[in-house]
């Protein structure tokens, strides 16, 4: 039997300690992925430091070199792009209500932009666009040519010094909040969506605050070549907090303001005037284990055109991950509600106003519902065919109209299919959505789709009803 006094065993455990650590913190280092570029729907959030370290602590990249550019011994500049290409096909899109019933045509998308940066202090960002539709038959939409224009173009000033993270935004900037349903930048369309004003924020260890004054920039008409300038009739205030102390959960609140002056837009109850929408909400999310979920809640009131609003919205989304399984498979299921108008001759509004929404991801790819008058159901499962590069993903979607006696939005707003009468039921159809997503690498990424809609009672009881038919691919490089 070996014995050891006190200090023999102290001195045992010093070396132990000392031969074994450099052994841990190397497997360590080995787990833990080393730091290399992110590449985001927001530029501006890009994050290059890390760079400044030493090689061996980040993964190099080609496109280095046109990073975290050291000027003298406080700027620092970043260069960066996108080229994007999708071809989509598209059939009976309206079902059926417009000619040409078929149309295939190319979306092409072309950005570059630099961010220079004074220490943490100051900063300058600059974008510049340029998009253009080819062989598209039926009418240029507003989302799909912009030719030569400002993106983004802002400066950001920290107020209270480097070390405080108050930061004051200026100038014209895109805008991204929670699961994107009510301020989105957009992006599936070919023009992202943007803002010119000032936004106050500051992001710290439990909360991040943000408060802003914007009005929305409207694509000018390419054939009159004049540069894009905002709504100078609409004005859109917000702020948005999120509450970061939950280990892997979150929750935000918000309120938002439109005033609207242009008198140009009907309201569900047939009237033109000025409008007012106050919103209020919180959003949760979270995961635990192989669970994942959302819920949020938000409500409207204001006045439009005399009328008195009162509208409601929410949805609860949530999933499971079997991440013992090699494709990682993932079975979820979402519902989303927003209310609708119930009597175009009461003097209130119903129908929930969905603001600056990503629709698109939540109700389908065929853009045909939006968050506004519909009760919407998916069901969908998704597995990795090859870890970490290829996602293959399917959802099935159901839609009621909240009310019958309004209308069917599309998912910019626009009314597509009514019954004046509410004679022809609530259910408006189903979807489905079949996507693949191939992430070549970090810079570039290919996505295939196929999107089918079998129209239901409203749609055929509303005029032409033709099955809609939508299939894409596209291409996007970023560096």
């Amino acid at each position: 039997m070996i014995r050891m006094d006190g200090s023999r065993a102290v001195v045992v455990w010093v070396v132990g300690a000392v031969l074994v650590s450099p052994v841990l913190a190397q497997e360590e280092a080995a787990e833990k992925p080393l730091a290399g570029p992110k590449l985001l729907n927001l530029r501006y959030d890009e994050d290059f430091s890390y760079l400044d370290g030493e090689p061996s602590t980040y993964r190099a990249d080609f496109f280095d070199r046109f990073k975290n550019i050291h000027i003298g011994d406080d700027w620092r500049l970043s260069l960066g792009g996108e080229f994007r290409f999708r071809l989509e096909a598209e059939t009976n899109k309206a079902f059926g209500a417009t000619e040409p019933a078929q149309d295939t045509f190319g979306l092409f998308r072309y950005m570059v932009h630099a961010d220079m940066r004074y220490r943490d202090l100051f900063r300058v960002f600059a974008q510049g666009v340029a998009v253009f539709d080819e062989d598209r038959d039926l009418g240029l939409r507003g989302i799909d040519e912009n030719r030569w224009d400002l993106q983004q173009m802002f400066f950001d000033l920290r107020l209270l010094g480097e070390d405080k993270p108050l930061t004051l935004r200026v100038g014209r900037q895109e805008l991204q909040y929670g699961g994107q349903r009510w301020v989105s930048p957009l992006d599936w369309a070919n023009v992202r969506r943007r803002f010119d004003g000032a936004k106050l924020f500051a992001k710290g260890t439990t909360w991040d605050v943000d408060m802003w004054w914007m009005k929305p920039v409207d694509v000018a008409q390419v054939q009159r070549k004049q540069r894009d300038r905002n709504n100078e009739e609409l004005d859109f205030y917000g702020a948005y907090a999120t509450y970061k102390g939950i280990a892997d959960h979150g929750l935000d609140f918000y309120f938002f303001h439109i005033r609207d002056t242009a008198k140009t837009r009907l309201s569900p109850n047939g009237a033109v005037g000025d409008r007012k929408v106050h919103t209020l909400g919180s959003r949760f999310w979270g995961r635990r284990g192989g669970f994942d979920y959302e819920a949020e809640l938000a409500g409207q009131w204001g006045r439009w055109a005399g009328d008195s609003i009162q509208a409601w919205a929410w949805n609860v989304d949530g999933g499971y991950t079997f991440g013992d399984i090699g494709c990682k498979p993932r079975v979820g299921i979402g519902f989303d509600w927003a209310s609708g108008d119930r009597d175009p001759f009461d003097g209130n509004i119903e129908t929930f106003d969905q603001m600056f929404p990503f629709s698109h991801y939540y109700l389908g790819f065929l853009d045909r519902v939006a968050r506004q008058n519909i009760m919407a159901l998916n069901l969908n499962v998704s597995a990795w065919a090859v870890p970490k590069k290829v996602k293959a993903k399917a959802a099935f979607h159901t839609f009621w109209l909240n009310s019958k006696d309004d209308a069917l939005y599309a998912a910019p707003g626009a009314v597509i299919r009514r019954d004046v009468f509410g004679n022809s039921g609530r259910e408006v159809g189903h979807e489905l959505d079949l996507t693949v997503v191939w992430k070549i690498d970090v810079h570039q990424k290919m996505l295939f789709g196929y999107s089918h809609f079998w129209d239901s009672d409203l749609i055929i009881n509303t005029g032409v009803s033709e099955d809609a038919d939508l299939f894409y691919v596209q291409y996007a490089f970023k560096f």
